[in-house]
């Protein structure tokens, strides 16, 4: 028996944001994952992540957290796979205008993402269920 159209569609989608994305150096995995980073994180970011990461998996997105390039560093999520670019998600305490505009020159010029969104966790409310809009709006 065949598979429905849109489930072939999907497979070729999320197949071809993840190639364009290893095909320019990117390690994506195959399964959706969150995972820790290589240095510290707090428990604001982690949260924060892992909430980015769930609101773009409920929206249709394969995901992937800690997405590493040799040479240009490791973005916090990574989704793709809705017959769009592969966009990047950072999660950063304090961003300063100076980090915000490394983070777009190594993340987004010149790499396949059509767009670098950066999400600061000391704004994210308390509660889970206002943390998980406020990520919502963000995206």
């Amino acid at each position: 028996m065949r598979r429905p159209l849109v489930n072939n569609k999907r497979h070729h989608d999320e197949y071809a944001g993840r190639k364009a994305l290893q095909d320019a150096g990117w390690r994506v995995e195959k399964r959706d994952a969150v995972a820790f980073n290589s240095g510290s994180e707090t428990d604001a970011h982690l949260v924060a992540k892992a909430l980015v990461a769930k609101v773009l998996r409920g929206r249709g997105y394969r995901v992937d957290t800690e997405v590493v390039k040799d040479g240009v560093g490791e973005i916090d999520v990574v989704a793709y796979g809705l017959d769009e670019p592969p966009f990047a998600v950072e999660v950063e305490t304090n961003p300063t205008r100076e980090v915000i505009s490394d983070k777009l020159s190594r993340y987004y010029h010149g790499e396949p993402f059509c767009e670098c969104y950066v999400l600061d966790p000391t704004e994210m409310p308390d509660s889970l269920e206002a943390a998980r809009e406020w990520v919502e709006a963000k995206l």
